[in-house]
């Protein structure tokens, strides 16, 4: 009587929960084996996918059985082929592994001497089949996603920016997000400029809820779908194309084009030449309507006599918020002034930090081990979706909608994970360069040009300031700014807080 081992192995969770290919597998072993007269020695099911061998816990322990009883074990026996291995080099280097045990392994369905040379022809054959397949069902997804792309379509997962919808003939394009589009824009407008570095705009935005990496950012700026195109790459002897998407635009052609030639350093700024409305209202942009929230702009106008210029920061024509220029730039100068540091706090200043951030290392060893934790399993998701297309449970547009989601998500974790070993390696340099900022701050200011000025207000002022009357507010600090002015004392003319908006009136 022969003595076998029988292996069962499903391509997907979802056939594993249902459990009617594992079940229909043994049931199908065990009566051939009836038949035969063969003695089961033990059954080893494997109820997930995996790429090779050594993924399989259950394969594994199966051949730590025969090894441990290979003169025991005459056979081991499966269904089909493509259970066994879909990979010919991988299939070739495991049977001769168990034929030096003297242990033949062989298919029920696709019974094969494997003792005779042709028949590695026929197995060849088995373990190609479906693999040919999937590449067909790859070529005709393929070419049916570029038929829709050139019509404008956009079947593939959303960029950051927008989200996947069908217009009204039910044709797949995108719309804005409504939270993320604008912030998007917003950083498009201020590269364009030519002023500030790709990663000045990406720190900018990321603390607006633009969380995303450094190359995230970089790709993000190279994207054509932003101006409302659809980039084709090549495919056979069609060259690679930018066809008009139905989707709408979030630049402009002119202003993504700019873009593109400051990536490449082809684009020069031309500055401006600096005019008195610029020195008399440096404060321009940087502040918000308290009573609908909208930007500041500033103006002037003649006095009675025609001779003296008297500037304001005021709203739109439709709101009547209005301040003297004079008054508002006095009281931010108060307010550079409190925030000032002399040089003989900065050891105490650094003494109290230091102290505070190491408070925070056990929220952070807390933090990075979630984070760990999270890209242990996406990883483990990826290698189950891969196994999913491989073996034709889902298609092309399935999978990759699965794998941006998985790789985007697995982006942001990497950048958290460099950033918070960034911040710990460098603490010391950005707590001397804040502190070191700080200290003067109003005199430089006062001193300074209009360009100087706007600088300033960039560097201490990640959000737009709510000027109140008689204070300041805004929603957040650069980080070491924060800690460096609320650590010991409390500004008389600046209060950081949660700011929102409520029937068109901004409130705390």
């Amino acid at each position: 009587m022969k003595n076998v081992v029988i292996y069962t192995r499903v391509s997907t969770d979802e056939q594993a929960e249902k459990g009617f290919s594992l079940r229909l597998q043994k049931e199908q072993l065990e009566n051939y084996c009836h038949q035969k007269g063969y003695r089961i020695l033990q059954h080893f099911q494997d109820d997930y996918s995996a790429k090779n061998f050594s993924s399989r816990p259950e394969f594994q322990k199966l051949l730590r059985y025969v090894q441990s009883n290979q003169k025991k074990v005459d056979a081991l026996l499966f269904t089909k082929w493509d259970r066994f291995s879909r990979n010919i080099e991988a299939s070739y280097t495991m049977i001769r592994r168990f034929r030096e045990m003297n242990i033949e392994v062989n298919s029920i369905d696709q019974p094969l001497d494997l003792t005779q040379p042709d028949s590695k022809v026929m197995l060849a054959v088995y373990l190609v089949i479906p693999e040919v397949e999937n590449d067909k069902i790859s070529i005709r997804v393929t070419e049916g996603m570029r038929k829709l792309m050139k019509e404008g379509c956009f079947p593939a997962t959303a960029p950051r920016g927008y989200q996947n919808t069908r217009n009204t003939e039910g044709k797949s394009t995108l719309t804005p997000d409504p939270i993320l589009a604008p912030l998007i824009e917003n950083a498009f407008r201020d590269y364009a400029q030519g002023i500030y570095s790709a990663e000045e705009v990406r720190q900018k935005y990321y603390k607006k809820g633009l969380k995303i990496s450094r190359n995230g950012f970089l790709a993000l700026l190279k994207n054509p779908t932003y101006m409302g195109k659809i980039q084709l790459k090549p495919y056979k002897k069609e060259e690679a194309m930018l066809v008009e998407g139905l989707h709408p635009a979030l630049v402009d052609s002119e202003t993504f084009e700019r873009v593109q030639l400051i990536l490449k350093g082809k684009y020069k700024p031309q500055f401006r030449t600096l005019t008195e409305i610029d020195e008399a209202l440096p404060l321009r942009g940087f502040l918000m309507c308290p009573v609908c929230g909208k930007t500041l702009t500033g103006s002037g106008s003649k006095g009675r006599g025609g001779i003296n210029t008297f500037f304001y920061y005021h709203c739109t024509r439709y709101c009547s918020t209005r301040f003297k220029a004079r008054e508002v730039n006095a009281l931010f100068e108060e307010l550079l002034s409190e925030m000032s540091i002399e040089e003989e706090q900065k050891s105490v200043y650094k003494s109290i930090l230091a102290e505070r951030f190491s408070e925070r290392q056990e929220d952070k060893k807390t933090v990075l081990g979630s984070l760990h934790r999270e890209k242990d399993n996406l990883y483990k998701r990826l290698e189950m979706a891969e196994d999913s297309f491989f073996e034709q449970k889902i298609d092309a547009s399935a999978f990759n909608s699965m794998k941006q989601r998985i790789d985007n998500r697995l982006a942001e974790i990497k950048m958290e994970l460099q950033e918070a070993q960034h911040k710990e390696r460098f603490f010391e340099k950005h707590l001397n360069e804040g502190i070191g900022f700080l200290r003067g701050v109003d005199t430089v200011y006062k001193s300074g040009s209009a360009e100087i000025k706007k600088k300033i207000i960039q560097t201490l002022f990640c959000e737009k300031l709510i000027f109140h009357g008689h204070y300041f507010s805004t929603p957040n600090l650069e980080d070491t700014i924060e800690m460096i002015l609320f650590r010991e004392r409390k500004l008389r003319f600046l209060r950081v807080v949660n700011v929102s908006k409520v029937e068109g009136i901004f409130v705390e």
